[in-house]
């Protein structure tokens, strides 16, 4: 098979890689970006990262590409409906724009949790298993759905949004989204609040690690905090993870997956804090002829990039087929 190309386009990076649709990745770049920049900068590096990667990988220029894009989008109409990270992606036809401007002839779109939970399907964690329910909590909370080895799209214009399953929750007393409190950024959030009313411990990780500026605080500086102990830290932490483990359970009694697979960023924390508290929850308000399995993706950061590369080889090999 020819040399295809893998993107992905989050709320905080933007990863480029080379592969042959097999899994394997033979030239990844990575790199960080200003959401402040908006889509402009993004796309800006995205020219300028294509061809230093495929001339250090010396196997000729990729012939297909697959985009799996932070956000929701219309894959038949290769258009990015929107980002609610980055500004300026409303309505651009990234299909277009990558098949132009990388001079790539073939170029497919997909939301970047259904091409991930399409390679931990195939080639991860979810080996063996369908339905496989993919759910990643980073910048913000998606989903993906694969039966039987194919993403399941719904009618075409998304589908397995667990982020924006709603939620109410008697200790919190107010009706949320699931990526309103499992989120990276809601985690941050709460981590700003609390640093900002003064809850925070004084001489505690949190307060220590921002110095005393909410606006220093992040979802991963929270995180941090939370495995040092500190009690703030950790209760946003357990109420993030309580959040996720309810809308897992409601995604659970609808679809009864085979296996739950936890992806993202946030998934990195200790099982203890993360994988543990999310598996109580969620088998306690899942039905019980359900037999719900949840465990942590295999595949890391390139997930993505993987499930982008695997949608490029099926859209070509679907197309040298006639």
């Amino acid at each position: 098979m020819p040399l295809m190309l893998g993107v992905e386009i989050g709320g905080t990076k933007l990863q480029l890689g080379l592969g042959r649709g097999d899994g394997r990745i033979l030239g990844l770049r990575r790199l960080e970006i200003r959401p402040e920049g908006g889509a402009e900068s993004i796309l800006e590096s995205l020219s300028q990262a294509i061809e230093p990667l495929v001339m250090a990988c010396g196997q000729g220029w990729p012939v297909a590409a697959g985009i799996g894009f932070g956000g929701p989008v219309d894959p038949a109409a290769g258009v990015i409906l929107r980002s609610n990270h980055v500004a300026g992606w409303s309505g651009f036809p990234i299909v277009r724009y990558v098949s132009r401007t990388l001079r790539i002839p073939l170029v497919v779109l997909q939301n970047d949790s259904d091409v991930a939970a399409l390679a931990e399907a195939r080639l991860g964690a979810g080996r063996g298993h369908s339905p496989v329910l993919y759910v990643n909590s980073g910048s913000g909370v998606g989903g993906g759905l694969v039966i039987d080895g194919v993403i399941y799209r719904g009618s075409g214009s998304g589908a397995v949004e667990i982020g924006h399953v709603v939620l109410s929750d008697p200790e919190e007393g107010a009706w949320q989204t699931v990526e309103e409190r499992a989120s990276g950024w809601a985690i941050g959030r709460a981590g700003r609040e609390l640093v900002s009313s003064g809850q925070a411990a004084p001489d505690g990780p949190l307060m220590r690690g921002c110095g005393g500026d909410p606006e220093r605080v992040t979802g991963e500086l929270v995180g941090r905090a939370a495995i040092e102990g500190d009690p703030a830290a950790l209760l946003i932490v357990e109420r993030a993870a309580r959040a996720l483990g309810a809308g897992i359970a409601m995604a659970a009694n609808l679809l009864a997956p085979s296996r739950v697979i936890l992806g993202g960023g946030v998934s990195q924390l200790p099982p203890l804090l993360w994988l543990e508290p999310i598996r109580r929850v969620a088998r306690q308000r899942t039905y019980e002829p359900i037999r719900l399995e949840i465990v942590t993706a295999e595949l890391g950061q390139d997930v993505v990039v993987q499930g982008a590369l695997l949608v490029a080889a099926e859209a070509w090999t679907k197309l040298a087929s006639g």
